[in-house]
């Protein structure tokens, strides 16, 4: 049989086997693509439309080539890992992380290791010649795995790439082949980075940090996604939506589900409609201990309803994303936030920055924008 390819604007030809093509075709990952990569982005970047579907295509073969590279043999498993890795997110991806969190108690990471083990995937595992022992364990970040879920690993140079090309923006934009070239494994079993490879890895620090302020983080589609679960704890808390549900939903059933709910239609129309609440407050708190009841409480106190705001303390994350660095001959020499001053700057700013957000509806701007400032 001719070899079988997938066309992606990002790589290329992507090879698959009939093992990968029975995965794919699985109703579990096919629902991936109607779920959006970005959440509510699209309604700041218009061509932001991509799936998870694309997402997990492309950490597949990134993986697979990353795999190649550094351990030089037969790892079949790895690539699965990197290509099921995303089967456990609910609408809207982590727009609605929160919500399964609070009502499921399980990370899309944790619902995904249960649709690996519990579903027709693994049947379609079984039937082949792969490992679901191994498939786990990677699939988990363990051992091997680290080669997709580390600060280098597959998944991050994926959606780094793709998500620039989507949004037009050319923050994420990474020298991937001259990256990979420069990766390799520490004794400990971590991706680790040849020395003189440090450039790469702070360049893809750099890119990921502009990519979350400019794109991530932008203040119009947080507060388009905080409106949606707003509109969906409603619905949930109503009885209109049962959050194991989510787990099966796709983008466009959730939005169905929420026009029928009398809790959540008016806030959902609103943010279809991107009729979206405006910020009242938005500024740096760094280290400061905010206590959001207080701030929920200032606000009611002017005659805001739940329906009428929004809150959310914006993180930036990747401070901490240290890894080790190997010499020519493959001995450790230290990590990478021994040797860059432009990691240790950066990873100061990422772990001292934080800003509070609140939204809300026009009328009562004012309001609320005074009675926060007399709380912090």
């Amino acid at each position: 049989m001719p070899g079988m390819y997938i066309r992606d604007p990002i790589f290329g030809d992507i090879s698959i086997n009939d093992t990968v093509r029975c995965l794919i075709d699985n109703g579990r990952m096919q629902r991936l693509r109607y779920i959006k990569q970005l959440g509510f982005d699209y309604l700041v970047y218009p061509a932001a439309n991509h799936s998870r579907f694309e997402h997990s295509l492309g950490t597949m073969k990134v993986t697979s080539d990353m795999a190649s590279k550094i351990f030089r043999g037969d790892n079949p498993e790895l690539p699965i890992a990197g290509l099921m890795h995303d089967i456990g997110h609910t609408p809207f991806s982590h727009q609605s992380e929160e919500i399964a969190t609070k009502y499921l108690h399980k990370t899309h990471e944790e619902i995904g290791a249960d649709i690996i083990s519990q579903s027709s995937i693994r049947d379609v595992i079984s039937e082949s010649t792969l490992s679901l022992k191994k498939i786990l364990s990677y699939f988990k970040g363990k051992e091997k795995g680290k080669l997709i879920t580390g600060p280098l690993g597959s998944d991050r140079i994926d959606y780094l790439m793709r998500d620039a090309y989507h949004t037009g923006v050319a923050y994420g934009v990474i020298d991937y082949i001259r990256l990979m070239n420069k990766l390799t494994l520490s004794k400990g079993g971590n991706v680790a980075i040849y020395e003189n490879g440090i450039d790469g890895a702070e360049s893809m620090l750099v890119a990921r940090y502009y990519m979350f302020s400019s794109v991530y983080l932008h203040h119009a589609a947080l507060i388009a996604g905080e409106m949606y679960m707003l509109a969906l704890e409603n619905a949930i808390d109503e009885g209109s939506i049962i959050p194991k549900e989510l787990v099966s939903f796709t983008d466009d059933k959730t939005i169905i589900e929420l026009l029928k709910s009398n809790a959540s239609k008016h806030i959902i129309e609103m943010v279809l409609s991107r009729n979206l609440f405006k910020r009242a407050y938005y500024g740096e708190i760094g280290k400061k201990q905010i206590k959001i009841q207080e701030v929920r409480d200032a606000i009611e106190s002017k005659g805001a309803s739940h329906n009428d705001y929004i809150i959310r303390v914006i993180n930036f994350k990747g401070g901490n994303d240290d890894m080790p660095l190997i010499d020519n001959n493959g001995k450790y020499i230290g990590m990478l936030s021994e040797k860059s001053e432009l990691f240790n700057a950066l990873g100061k700013i990422l772990n001292n920055r934080r800003i509070l957000m609140v939204a809300c509806i026009p009328g009562l701007m004012v309001k609320i924008s005074t009675a926060i400032k007399k709380v912090l």
